[in-house]
């Protein structure tokens, strides 16, 4: 039986550090949580050229709407999203980092929170999504850059503008979306006109689907990734 609190034995990178460490560590910590922290910043802010600095050349991201995509193309398929009425920004909450002693590979976990606001019949809503980001850093010589970029997806939710107004929601499709971001697919799906990837990293909690898999999955890239190993990019 899943444990609902705890995660996959033997998945804990031990030779990592994550919090005090040496004080030269620290400082690698905080650039990277600067660096994790761009994401969100200047994505919705539309800072492409500061967005694109968070990133080594051969990045790749994954989001629910976009898939697989190289950081470039995820850039162009954005702004033609915005270009289309896709508004999406984020807040984000904290994060930790754990870095391999060396200071040359790490992962920073951003807790983070998607808003994307819909209009559907006059009624405005946004859907917020509860997720982490997960950043898989590598430095070359001085430089930090991230090599991947995945998210968990925990939860959301629908939250209308006016409470006066509230679109209809068709419950039987509902519940065909993953547990962690089912409304944020349902309504992507149904105004930006994409198909959303139903197999994202979810929660712990989410026993019997293809999304605790994943999320376990990311955990032990995460190992594999402080410990030197090669990771699918």
């Amino acid at each position: 039986m899943t444990s609902l609190h705890s995660l996959p034995a033997g998945s804990r990178p031990d030779k990592a550090i994550r919090n005090n460490g040496p004080d030269h560590l620290v400082l690698e910590r905080a650039k990277l949580r600067e660096l994790a922290e761009g994401w969100p910043s200047y994505r919705d802010a539309c800072e492409w050229e500061n967005f694109k600095s968070i990133f080594h050349p051969y990045a790749h991201v994954y989001t629910t709407w976009s898939g697989r995509v190289h950081h470039a193309d995820f850039i162009t398929a954005s702004k033609a999203g915005m270009d289309k009425g896709a508004f999406i920004m984020h807040r984000c909450h904290g994060s930790s980092t754990e870095i391999n002693p060396e200071g040359t590979r790490a992962v920073t976990k951003l807790k983070a929170t998607i808003t994307q606001r819909f209009e559907v019949d006059g009624a405005e809503f946004d859907v917020e999504a509860d997720c982490r980001f997960c950043f898989y850093f590598e430095k070359d010589g001085d430089h930090w850059g991230a090599s991947l970029v995945r998210h968990w997806y925990e939860k959301d939710k629908m939250i209308p503008v006016n409470p006066a107004k509230f679109p209809s929601v068709d419950e039987e499709k509902l519940k065909t979306y993953p547990p962690g971001y089912k409304y944020l697919a349902y309504w992507q799906e149904a105004i930006m006109g994409v198909t959303v990837l139903m197999d994202m990293p979810g929660h712990r909690r989410h026993v019997g689907t293809p999304n605790l898999g994943k999320h376990d999955e990311l955990y032990w890239n995460a190992k594999k990734w402080l410990e030197g190993e090669p990771i699918p990019i």
